[in-house]
């Protein structure tokens, strides 16, 4: 397994238990924040967040085994990418006045941070593959059509 498939794997490993905790049993979040108590709107976001993680496991699960060069694969990173880009702004921006504690909130911050510079870099380095891999379809198309023209001129 390479790196960047293990990433996608742990990627939708940890979502899906996250999602599962959320849908299922949103009150345990309890914990994270103490001394909160959740109302029905809260419970009903934190139920809706659960269910943006489970497509976000689902994604990174389906696509871990996927070559790397494959455009699908490089568009589901994105979606990781962005995913973790504003995570960690919003994390960062309510550090001080946040539910979470300031180093909490650091600690997230470069976590969420840290993904996204994987997944750029992954991403940056990808992009000749691609370009690689569409060439050769291209070739292997027009040789295509070239066997079909000789066999229609016979």
């Amino acid at each position: 397994m390479s790196a960047l498939n293990f990433i996608f794997a742990a990627h939708g490993l940890i979502q899906a238990a996250l999602a599962i905790q959320l849908i299922f049993l949103p009150y345990l979040t309890n914990t994270i924040f103490p001394g909160q108590t959740f109302d029905s709107t809260h419970i009903f976001l934190l139920r809706l967040y659960g269910a943006g993680l489970a497509s976000i496991a689902s994604i990174s699960l389906l696509c871990r085994e996927m070559p790397n060069m494959l455009p699908c694969k490089r568009g589901a990173a994105a979606g990781f990418l962005t995913f973790h880009m504003i995570m960690t702004l919003i994390i960062f921006q309510s550090r001080n006045d946040g539910p979470l504690s300031v180093k909490a909130s650091w600690a997230l911050s470069v976590f969420h941070g840290l993904q996204a510079f994987v997944l750029y870099s992954w991403y940056t380095a990808t992009g000749s593959q691609v370009k690689a891999f569409l060439k050769q379809g291209q070739r292997q198309q027009s040789q295509g059509h070239t066997l079909n023209n000789n066999r229609k001129r016979n």
